[in-house]
């Protein structure tokens, strides 16, 4: 692909980035966010439409509850596994408004942008 994310040595200080460097990953976190929204609803359809075939084709709640769980845990496991900062892998907030990543603070949202 033709943006490619500059590679971040373990030891490379923020400050240190190129603005360049930092609009990569700026970029390559914008990307991420849309990817997880779009998967996201991708799932709550998913779950939406297995609760209501359970519910109006009088399914055994049996069947549809644990396939429900299921697409929620899987929904989840994505969530957690992916949500990664694009310059140093570590996992980002699944709530609120994280500005920077904790691991490495890089600035995750800028006003340029």
């Amino acid at each position: 692909m033709g943006d490619e994310t500059p590679a971040l040595d373990e030891h490379e200080d923020p400050c240190d980035w190129t603005s360049e460097e930092q609009k990569a990953f700026r970029r390559a976190f914008n990307e991420q966010r849309r990817r997880q929204r779009r998967v996201g609803q991708v799932f709550t359809g998913v779950l939406l439409a297995l609760v209501s075939l359970g519910v109006l084709l009088r399914v055994s709640p049996s069947w549809w509850v644990p396939a429900v769980g299921l697409v929620a845990a899987a929904g989840l496991v994505f969530r957690l596994t992916s949500w990664k900062c694009p310059a140093c892998g570590e996992g980002l907030p699944t709530r609120g408004a994280g500005r920077a990543c904790a691991g490495c603070g890089l600035a995750l949202e800028s006003e340029n942008d």
